[in-house]
């Protein structure tokens, strides 16, 4: 098994977890795209661990802190770091025939090799075998400072920007077509190409991802919404036909001029967010990415407003249901996204700090503002008019404390107030 060192810092607090399994005789690493993210020279998003020990060894080992067995499909366990999560998984290796024999009845159409049950537990080189791409099966032991590759491929494919397939691509996508839309977010992300039988067997699989769980592809909507890259993301997905299975309403309006207007406003809300000018809303991308339908509708060109009108909050919330549609959103960031889109008549107007009333959504809808003034409006000035969240309220005055969401372990601190939304969770 090819082995190397890598001199990098880590999150002390994910350093000694796994130091504490190790000590407690298990085997432990740091895997999946953190450490390819070390690799390619980029601060991790959050951290994964996974280890020997079962999730109920995990509990037995952190007694002293907070945790939680979570999941069917995949057990595995969240400890507590204060206000962040980290995700630890036991070493699993594919499921076997019988296993996958006893699994329960399948749905129409689906393919045989459809992974249902994923819980039987293995090796470290069994865990490595059993992901889905040579690039994300690189594990890291931060207390050694070593990377193991077990498929031996991982090293020269990351430098290469190749996405291969572990073992016969065609099954690996059949076993679970999730496993597409990772394909295809890596190339949009990293700027990665596909190897040759990889990307066959990908093209040939696409429409199993119809067989996946809506839950899921919701999951990766909110990643890729959240993600800087999300705009190239798209991009990839629209490329190799993937975007009509994924968001077949977003597909079918991309050429049009509220669609490549859409696709302008979230390419540049990612810059600004690459830059740190403001932090990574699930609320704003919702909201930027419905506008241009929502001018559209109005019968308004790009950069066009709407008249406010009793009734429009549920307009724009049936415009969201089907632009994201068949996947769900939450109610509170659609909600939050709403109460943008309706603060941009106000904004576009503003000519000073009394014409903006302080609101828990001020911050989004500046930004989104900002956004628009930045690729449609290019007035003059117009970031100045715009109170800085930090100015809104009365002195002295503080909203009631909110319970903030739990962040996975390694994720940036949300941007201060005057660049971000202060204490929204999304």
């Amino acid at each position: 098994m090819p082995s190397m060192t890598l001199q990098v810092k880590t999150d002390p607090r994910v350093t000694d977890v796994v130091a504490r399994l190790q000590n407690a005789g298990y085997e432990t690493y740091i895997v999946g795209g953190a450490v390819r993210d070390f690799l390619l020279d980029r601060t991790p998003k959050d951290y994964d661990i996974s280890t020997s020990a079962t999730p109920e060894q995990v509990k037995a080992v952190f007694r002293d802190r907070r945790t939680l067995i979570i999941g069917r499909r995949f057990r595995l366990v969240h400890l507590y770091l204060g206000a962040d999560i980290l995700e630890i998984s036991t070493f699993r290796k594919c499921p076997s025939r019988s296993a996958q024999a006893n699994r329960p009845p399948r749905v129409a159409d689906a393919p045989d090799a459809m992974i249902l049950n994923d819980n039987e537990f293995g090796t470290a080189d069994d865990d490595a075998h059993r992901r889905d791409f040579t690039v994300n099966a690189l594990f890291y032991d931060p207390v050694t400072d070593r990377i193991a590759d077990f498929t031996g491929m991982g090293m020269k494919d990351l430098k290469a920007g190749i996405i291969r397939s572990i073992g016969d691509p065609e099954l690996r996508f059949e076993e679970d077509p999730v496993r597409i839309l990772r394909a295809l977010k890596l190339i949009g992300q990293y700027g990665f190409r596909l190897e040759e039988q990889t990307e066959a067997a990908l093209r040939k699989t696409m429409p199993l991802v119809l067989h996946a769980s809506v839950s899921r592809l919701t999951l990766e909507l909110e990643k890729i919404l959240k993600n800087s890259h999300g705009d190239a993301i798209f991009e990839s997905f629209r490329r190799y036909g993937f975007l009509r299975y994924f968001l077949p309403q977003l597909d079918k309006g991309w050429d049009s001029p509220a669609g490549q207007y859409a696709m302008e406003l979230f390419a540049c809300r990612n810059r600004r967010m690459r830059t740190g000018l403001y932090r990574d809303s699930m609320s704003l991308a919702i909201a930027l990415l419905t506008l241009p339908f929502a001018e559209e509708q109005n019968g308004n060109p790009p950069g066009g407003l709407w008249k406010l009108h009793d009734g429009i909050e549920p307009e724009f919330l049936q415009l969201m249901h089907r632009i994201f549609s068949p996947l769900i959103l939450t109610r509170r960031s659609c909600s939050a996204a709403i109460r943008s889109l309706c603060a941009q008549t106000k904004l576009r107007a503003v000519r000073n700090e009394k014409n903006v009333r302080p609101s828990p959504v001020y911050p989004t809808a500046r930004e989104l503002a900002l956004i628009q003034n930045e690729v449609q409006w290019h007035l003059p000035g117009f970031e100045e008019l715009l109170p800085p969240p930090m100015k809104l309220g009365a002195p002295g005055k503080r909203r009631p404390h909110r319970r903030r969401r739990h962040r996975p372990a390694g994720e940036k601190q949300a941007a201060p107030p005057q660049n971000g939304e202060p204490g929204h969770a999304e």
